[in-house]
């Protein structure tokens, strides 16, 4: 051992007869002030959970990023609400009666706006489509005009049967329509909707344009922006919970709409409550399972009590320094907590290791607690010192979470190995000294298979070395995946909503954004980005404005006049019950067998199930006392919504010419700000949920022009900048702890001892990462600092043991050091274990790998570097 290491001990042993001599003062002050700071953490820390603030100021992608969100509305803090239904009619309607009901809560929403709907599109929708569209829209609308016209003049149940007979009567005829088998499953379900409890219309928008180039969809997206309250854990908690009250108040699950809300607020808030039951669960499962090995491990309730107690305290202290230095906790820092317990519990093992047994072999209290300072202090000292500049080198990265979780973990080691030496003393002297016995029995500590390893130390050091160079050849195939997404619980709704907005083109959010000072650079721009193999479209404003206005209204003109139908001069009464009975019979009876049997293959299966279901509903109408309302509701259901939509055809076939000035303002606020810059989005031509299309997208874009901003290139650069501060932090923290165990021991070759069984269980992690098919996230990167911290501690332990440090009488794999090595790995294992068990893939994967990356890096400091130091001291002493 050094003499600097000698009078480190000297110290904390004095200093520890110092607070013995005044326990109960210094555990009252420590209760005061822990209660104190308690206190002002709870009511001073602050969660800020805009994911912007998690990279510095000054990074470029950041300051795009800013500029471009003040002239233009993104999506990166806007709430989607997806409206899925039966029909496009009650999608439209139902989409529309929310927006406007959210609209009025100007408490929850600054904003609400319904893309693609509204006055302005239902009146020019068509001149958004192609001359060819137009004209196979006209060829449509000519099959089913005499149907239109038939079923305007009598809209009768008896009718609408008696040209189905008539229509499948020519279905082999040049004028037949084509798709009767949408109008024959359209009348099938009607008869089913009849008797349920909220019937919805049959959708004549599908059976009219159904199939064609403008099928429509039953899907509507509401763009919601929300109030955000960054200091709440659950920012957007007020507006979700707006849209819930809304969706109740309408009724919308009653009428067969399904509404789900997603886009980044939604993932937050549900991804945080979904944490937060899972670490409360995971943490009480933890905690037993911490308290469990801490009385294994220092064999006394008194002795684990007292480390909790300054484990906790810590935590504490801890929390008010964040508080202090930085007001508030991010996505990232947050974790500080997890880590410091990782962590912190070290320190008390350690010591209360050796204090058990020094009492075992007949010390007394003051004498032991000395003897264990003696021993482990200078390591423990190191250890506070190694672990925090591991924490400390992600402060001046440009990943400002990661810099922000350095501060607070880093600083957390110096509180914690300070109550380690002051609170835990004069706990131990409290509460163990005098009142717990021990017996004169010292046990060494004993695995299997260690006593061999470290006495085969050749054998030992081979199979490591031929398992270290097979783990970096892994090492080009680790990548870092930016999608958050994946890494939620794909159970939860926001998630399922944003997967399925990601099949589409015209929904998908993972698109780029620019800003250009003019719409005609914006035009010029996004014509160069068209071209690109990677982009769909890229466009402006001025897409907004189709063109051959002139030739698509032409076109129109005829859609208007096959759509001239006069409505019925006079209102008709109900037919009687017995008339529309006997006309739905008749149907039933004309798809018998015989015409089934010679009917087109395309029709058999929808004309079967129309005879089968209108069988089921006229046998329960002769049953119904008030046959009258069921075939009045069957009359509604079916032809409820004609008269809606053939206005609604009517009028989109007579737009009016427009230009940039008619073009709704939500749309010009959208895309051309108040100063004249123009925006660009541009969308990628292949799926870009995928990882590796995402970021191949976003550089195409960026080497046309580098300034582009999104969706997708902010996640995509936000990723880089993870990753690159991590490299940057890991690589510097190295440097600096190796370089401080060099000015410490002097000899390159202990350093280099302490540090190998940190790389080679990196290198072993990193591999195991590969074989079960796993990437880096923003949820497991903290495992890095969480296992460098463990594996430098555990090897400056060991080779202080080993080679610095009075032994206990014992092989190191057999001493107290070994033992406390192996039991604080345990504690942080079992911190983590039950994570793996989460329905969150980002903190299953995290559970995954940190127990995978702790047996590793246990496994080598007690197989390979006890190895290491009995060669080293067999070369030493030859």
């Amino acid at each position: 051992m050094s003499r600097l290491e000698e009078r480190i001990g000297a110290a904390l042993a004095w200093w520890a007869e110092a607070v013995a001599a005044r326990a109960r003062r210094v555990f009252g002050v420590s209760l005061g002030v822990t209660a104190i700071l308690g206190a002002y953490a709870v009511h001073g820390l602050g969660v800020n959970t805009d994911y912007r603030q998690l990279l510095a100021d000054d990074l470029p992608i950041r300051q795009i990023w800013d500029s471009f969100s003040e002239h233009f509305p993104t999506l990166d803090e806007s709430l989607l609400v997806v409206v899925d239904g039966d029909t496009p009619e009650l999608v439209r309607d139902g989409a529309l009666e929310l927006a406007e009901r959210l609209s009025a809560r100007r408490d929850a929403f600054s904003e609400v706006f319904v893309p693609g709907e509204g006055e302005f599109f239902a009146r020019n929708g068509l001149l958004y489509r192609s001359p060819e569209e137009l004209d196979a829209l006209i060829d449509r609308m000519a099959e089913v005009q005499p149907l239109l016209a038939e079923m305007t003049a009598d809209p009768s149940i008896s009718n609408l049967a008696r040209l189905i007979r008539m229509g499948l009567d020519s279905v082999d005829s040049e004028n037949a329509v084509r798709d009767w088998p949408a109008v024959l499953d359209q009348v099938s379900r009607a008869t089913v909707e009849v008797y349920d409890e909220y019937p919805v219309r049959v959708s004549w928008e599908d059976v009219l344009v159904g199939g064609s180039p403008i099928d429509p969809s039953a899907r509507t997206v509401i763009i919601a922006e929300p109030i955000l309250d960054y200091a709440s854990v659950f920012s957007a908690e007020a507006s979700i919970v707006a849209i819930r009250e809304a969706v109740a108040d309408l009724q919308m699950p009653e009428r067969a709409l399904r509404v789900r809300v997603t886009g980044n607020p939604a993932l937050n808030y549900e991804e945080m409550s979904g944490l937060i039951r899972d670490i409360f669960v995971a943490g009480a499962a933890s905690a037993l399972a911490i308290c469990g090995i801490l009385y294994v491990a220092l064999r006394s309730w008194r002795l684990m009590f007292s480390s909790l107690i300054t484990l906790v305290t810590g935590l504490v202290w801890t929390s008010a320094f964040a508080t202090f230095a930085i007001g508030r906790v991010n996505l990232v820092s947050i974790a500080f907590a997890v880590l410091f317990v990782g962590l912190g519990i070290d320190f008390a093992v350690h010591l209360g290791v050796h204090y058990e047994d020094l009492r075992r072999r007949g010390l007394e209290h003051a004498g032991a607690m000395r003897d264990a300072l003696m021993r482990v202090g200078s390591a423990l000292t190191i250890c506070t010192l190694t672990t925090a500049i591991g924490f400390f080198a992600f402060v001046p990265t440009d990943f400002r979470g990661a810099g922000e979780l350095g501060l607070i973990s880093g600083t957390g080691m110096f509180i914690i190995f300070s109550l380690t030496v002051t609170l835990y003393p004069a706990l131990v002297r409290l509460w163990v000294a005098e009142k717990q016995d021990w017996p004169q029995v010292a046990k060494p500590f004993h695995l299997p298979g260690l006593a061999a390893a470290e006495h085969h130390p050749r054998a030992t050091l081979s199979v490591a070395a031929v398992l270290g160079i097979a783990s970096i050849l892994a090492f080009p195939q680790l990548r870092f995946y930016s999608d958050v997404v994946k890494m939620r619980n794909p159970d939860t709704e926001s998630v399922q909503a944003f997967q399925d907005l990601q099949q589409s083109a015209s929904t998908t959010p993972w698109h780029a954004d620019l800003r250009q000072p003019d719409l005609a650079s914006a035009q010029a721009l996004a014509e160069r980005l068209s071209e690109l193999p990677e982009v769909d479209r890229a466009v402006t404003l001025a897409d907004y404005v189709p063109g051959d206005q002139d030739e698509k209204l032409e076109i129109l003109e005829d859609l208007a006049l096959l759509l001239d139908v006069p409505p019925p001069l006079t209102r008709r009464a109900p037919l009687p019950v017995a008339e529309q009975v006997e006309a739905l019979r008749e149907l039933y009876t004309y798809l018998d067998q015989e015409w089934l049997g010679r009917s087109p293959s395309h029709l058999a299966s929808s004309a079967l199930r129309l005879r089968k279901r209108l069988g089921d509903f006229l046998e329960r109408v002769e049953q119904d006392p008030q046959p009258d309302a069921a075939l009045a509701s069957l009359e509604e259901i079916l032809l409820g919504g004609l008269p809606a939509q053939l206005a609604r055809l009517q009028r989109a076939a007579r737009p009016e010419p427009f230009g940039l000035d008619d073009l709704p303002s939500q749309i010009r606020r959208r895309m051309l700000a108040a100063d004249g810059s123009a925006r660009v989005q541009v969308f990628p031509s292949e799926d870009a949920s995928d990882g590796e299309t995402l970021i191949r997208f976003v550089d195409a874009v960026r080497e046309v022009e580098p300034v582009a901003t999104g969706l997708a290139t902010n996640l995509v650069e936000l990723g880089r900048a993870t990753s690159s501060s991590f490299r940057t932090a890991l690589m510097l923290s190295l440097f600096l702890i190796s370089s401080l165990l060099l000015v410490l021991w002097r000899k390159p070759a202990e350093v280099g001892m302490a540090l190998a069984p940190l790389l080679l269980g990196a290198s072993l992690t990193a591999a195991a990462i590969w074989a079960m098919g796993m990437t880096f996230n923003f949820a497991n990167l903290i495992v890095i600092p969480l296992l460098l911290g463990v594996g430098v501690d555990s090897g400056i332990h060991l080779v202080h043991r080993g080679l610095h440090a009075r032994g206990d009488g014992a092989e190191l794999t057999e001493s107290q050091t070994a033992r406390a090595v192996f039991y604080s790995a345990l504690t942080t294992i079992a911190s983590f274990c039950s994570l793996a068990l989460s329905a969150h893939q980002g903190l299953a994967g995290l559970g995954t790998l940190l127990v995978a990356g702790m047996v590793f890096m246990l496994a080598c400091n007690l197989l390979v570097l006890p190895a290491l130091i009995h060669s080293y001291r067999t070369r030493r002493v030859d």
